[in-house]
């Protein structure tokens, strides 16, 4: 993966997120060699947050570790997330109501910047949505003192994006489902604590596709000269 461009989060460099988001959701639309998933009859709709934040002065996306004791995915590292209530009046509202729920932190200091194609989880009986946002709150992020649902989620930690872009840090291509596409398996700053399945794929999509601004191997064009 090419190492990006060094990302500040400030008003160009979201500016660029947002850009880069919509030239893949468009490029998803329009172009037939994008990962195409099967889905379950009925299947469920949800949202995951991929939450950009300044943790230590550095660009970096915040994670929670489950809870252990969870009978599903119990001690996993994913974004937070959950499935859509009916009442839920968009997808984004559903990230951001679910962030809340398991992290505490206001909906109202979070810009949504866009999303990333819906992915499906294991049984493919949910359509997984990323909602991409960015920390806006008055303070900086800190993840050891954030207020969790201790019922659901064991730790939240955040990681620099340039972690991503260390070779040490991959520990192996493992193919993802039935896509054909290798995806990463992360390590973190956790002893033993890995980055893998759907939460390395949604990752490794927005590292490519809005990081590194790449589309299907090539550079997005985004209209600069």
């Amino acid at each position: 993966m090419t190492r990006p461009w060094s990302l500040l989060l400030d008003d160009a460099g979201i500016a660029l997120v947002r850009r880069r988001l919509q030239l893949l959701r468009a490029s998803q639309q329009s172009t037939t060699n994008s990962p195409r998933f099967k889905y379950g009859p009925g299947a469920s709709e949800a949202a995951v947050l991929v939450l950009l934040c300044n943790v230590n002065g550095r660009p970096s996306l915040l994670f929670e570790e489950r809870h252990r004791r969870l009978a599903a995915h119990g001690g996993e590292v994913c974004f937070a997330g959950g499935k859509a209530d009916a009442q839920d009046p968009s997808l984004e509202h559903t990230a951001l109501r679910e962030t809340h729920e398991e992290l505490g932190l206001d909906p109202g200091s979070v810009t949504v910047l866009g999303r990333l194609p819906p992915v499906p989880n294991k049984t493919a009986t949910l359509r997984v949505h990323p909602v991409v946002g960015v920390w806006t709150g008055g303070w900086p992020i800190e993840p050891s003192r954030l207020v969790l649902s201790r019922a659901e989620v064991h730790r939240a930690f955040a990681l620099p994006i340039d972690h991503f872009y260390d070779p040490a840090m991959c520990e192996s291509l493992p193919l993802f489902r039935d896509t054909g596409v290798s995806v990463p398996v992360y390590r973190t700053d956790k002893r033993g604590l890995r980055i893998w399945g759907l939460t390395a794929f949604i990752l490794n999509e927005f590292l490519r596709a809005v990081v590194s601004g790449q589309k299907n191997g090539d550079f997005m064009n985004e209209g600069v000269s």
